[in-house]
């Protein structure tokens, strides 16, 4: 794209920890000199994009930075060693939860009481100390929160140009059954936005706004990968499958769709759609299908410098893909 795009957006899926990936790609953006028109994000991605819209560009990498609130850490211990920490960061992320996010619920007596695993309340009230809500609803950068209603099972995209966006929006998006609790919203039972859109870029790549689009998609897991071969690799496979394979054939199916629409409507021939796709690629050191519950300050610290890197590789990617697929090599 020549000149600066009409309509610059950022997509941020789900995936709990993995999300420090997130805070990264974010983090190399913003030193570009590119305006933030739209956000969006579903889970943690959600969180993400919570943290940009609800604050001033001067403050939001610091937000990030204290809602994730890990030292700077030395990582000098050998693969092996770190993969066997990873799973065992994880085990003690499951038994006692992670300070600042969520922590284990009591269990109920009453055996038709259950509500959810793990308590967000302190996710909650940092959440409540990080953002402004005033900024985020003012309309300097629009938002969408994606949630899942639980009994329908239809995504419901909540949207700060038709409605104010709370803290309740949010931890509805993050409601991912059966660890965390779906939440009450205007009448409406709902869940994690990664059971029905765990990247929620179907509002931007729908609207009808003038002008070209950049538009980056933030994925968790990676639907390309290796050959499983054990069965913590296969376990892992799996899970980037499903939510990588989600977000990358509903992105060239809504892009198609977009197309379709312009044309039918006689006109966007010259309106032009730059599509970056970045997916987060663990290395050897992360848990296999527990990583996203791996808190440990070398793990978080070890997503966001990945984030940073790959942002900084979309600035040369070069596709004939209608998607820019970004990795480093």
């Amino acid at each position: 794209m020549q000149n600066p795009p009409a309509t610059v957006a950022m997509v941020f899926a789900g995936g709990l920890g993995l999300a420090a990936y997130h805070a990264g790609v974010y983090q190399s953006f913003s030193r570009r000199s590119l305006p933030l028109h739209w956000v969006a994000g579903s889970s943690a991605g959600a969180v993400t994009a919570a943290l940009i819209a609800g604050n001033r560009s001067a403050d939001r990498v610091s937000r990030l930075h204290a809602f994730w609130n890990f030292p700077p850490v030395e990582r000098d211990t050998a693969i092996p060693f770190r993969h066997l920490s990873g799973w065992m960061g994880a085990v003690r992320t499951r038994l006692v939860g992670s300070p600042g996010h969520f922590h284990p619920r009591i269990p109920s007596m009453n055996p038709f009481g259950f509500r959810s695993l793990y308590d967000l309340a302190p996710m909650q009230e940092r959440l409540r100390s990080l953002i402004d809500f005033g900024q985020l609803n003012s309309g300097e950068i629009r938002i969408c929160v994606a949630a899942t209603d639980i009994e329908s099972g239809d995504p419901v995209v909540f949207d700060s140009r038709k409605e104010r966006i709370e803290i309740d929006h949010l931890m509805a998006s993050c409601g991912f059954l059966p660890e965390f609790a779906p939440v009450q919203v205007n009448g409406q039972l709902l869940g994690d936005g990664g059971l029905s859109l765990n990247a929620p870029f179907d509002p931007i790549l729908q609207s009808e706004t003038d002008g070209d689009l950049l538009l980056y998609v933030i994925d968790l897991y990676a639907r390309d990968g290796d050959r499983p071969d054990s069965y913590e690799a296969a376990s892992e496979r799996k899970n980037d499958l499903l939510f990588g394979n989600q977000t990358y054939i509903r992105l060239k199916y809504c892009m198609e769709l977009s197309r379709l629409r312009r044309k039918q409507n006689g006109g966007g021939d010259g309106q032009r759609e730059k599509v970056f796709l970045l997916s987060y690629r663990p290395g050897m050191e992360e848990p296999g299908p527990e990583k996203s519950f791996e808190f440990s300050a070398s793990a978080l610290a070890q997503r966001w410098q990945a984030g940073m890197l790959d942002m900084e590789c979309s600035e040369h990617a070069r596709s004939n893909e209608e998607i820019v697929v970004v990795r480093r090599t």
